[in-house]
């Protein structure tokens, strides 16, 4: 049976965008990576931020996205209009305007450019969530929760295995994601730029914590790459003129700081772009996939060619997960169907 060595590209990645991190892992990968995303062009914080929004943070209905407060695939207490709810100060409530947050806080960093005005940094979001998160870390709200936003994001103890047992902000499960593929853009392009940040609960100046990388893998696992975030990708690169590595090709995460290999798995990150991207591989208990065409079918079969799991997708989409807890330990091939044709690749379970 033949395997397809996994080959990712999306539309706006430039020809060779990624050729110098090609064969690489760990460390020797998020350095080849710095090298290719760092030196961007800076956009002032005072009007260049607010005036990107229009075109990095569009909804398709017009609306601003808004990371503390939407609802994917569902109904958000309120929305904002761009410019008319934009503002500096609001009120003491949400639904009162929408300003410009630092997911890693501006404190962590001193205020120090690029980072101030990094548009993968800062998103814009409601005023009153936004001063609430104040610069407490992410993490794993436990009881007595503090306080619960309209969308479902809390604050309360953080209390993730090896977290620190202070105040954290816990985002929905359709954001973690993004905010995980964040966190690895900003300790990768600010991979020599250490000496600007401050140590936190979260990093040890720019190097992510232990507890960090695992609870934001298990994000970037559980919450794979949106078209919302391809598609801010593309409208940021058009602006700074860098890109985020990790929601171009998510495996990346997994083979500087988990169990990921990327030494055979990429060849030519550009050349295909009509590609499925299957990660984390290895796994343990889900794989996620994703395609650039609507998925309509996922076999998972043994090495003597016997289906172990099959899904037939009721509504094809381009994203989705698999639970794999069921299957034992051992490699399997994983085959995918989409609107285009079928992809095969080893997938192996630990």
């Amino acid at each position: 049976m033949l395997l397809l060595i996994p080959v990712i590209g999306f539309t706006q990645i430039p020809p060779g965008y990624y050729n110098s991190a090609n064969g690489l892992n760990g460390e020797p990968l998020r350095i080849a990576l710095y090298n290719i995303i760092k030196g961007h062009t800076v956009l002032s914080y005072t009007p260049g931020l607010w005036n990107a929004y229009y075109s990095t943070d569009k909804r398709t209905d017009g609306k601003v996205w808004d990371i503390y407060a939407d609802i994917p695939g569902g109904t958000p207490a309120y929305e904002y209009t761009f410019g008319a709810n934009q503002c500096g100060n609001g009120l003491n409530h949400e639904n009162s305007c929408y300003n410009r947050e630092h997911t890693w806080p501006q404190s962590k960093f001193n205020s120090l450019s690029p980072m101030y005005s990094d548009l993968f940094i800062v998103y814009p979001t409601d005023y009153y969530v936004n001063g609430q998160r104040a610069d407490f870390p992410y993490g794993k709200a436990g009881t007595p929760v503090l306080k619960t936003f309209t969308n479902g994001s809390k604050l309360g103890p953080n209390t993730y295995l090896g977290a620190p047992a202070t105040t954290c902000f816990e985002p929905i499960d359709s954001f973690k994601g993004d905010i995980a593929r964040n966190y690895f853009y900003i300790t990768t392009r600010y991979w020599a730029d250490s000496s600007s940040f401050n140590d936190w609960e979260m990093a040890t100046k720019v190097t992510l914590k232990s507890w960090t990388i695992q609870m934001l893998l298990e994000w970037h696992h559980l919450d794979p790459v949106s078209q919302k975030e391809i598609d801010r990708n593309d409208s940021v690169y058009a602006l700074q003129h860098n890109r985020n590595p990790f929601i171009d090709y998510p495996l990346y995460a997994d083979c500087i700081w988990g169990t990921g290999d990327c030494t055979t798995s990429v060849t030519n990150i550009s050349a295909n772009r009509e590609s499925t991207i299957i990660y984390p591989n290895p796994t343990k208990d889900i794989v996620n996939i994703h395609s650039l065409q609507a998925i309509q079918l996922i076999d998972i079969m043994d090495m003597q060619g016997r289906v172990m799991i099959h899904n037939a997708l009721e509504t094809a989409t381009k994203n989705t997960s698999l639970s794999v807890v069921q299957l034992p330990s051992a490699n399997y091939i994983i085959k995918v169907q989409d609107q285009t044709g079928v992809t095969t690749q080893k997938l192996l379970i630990q």
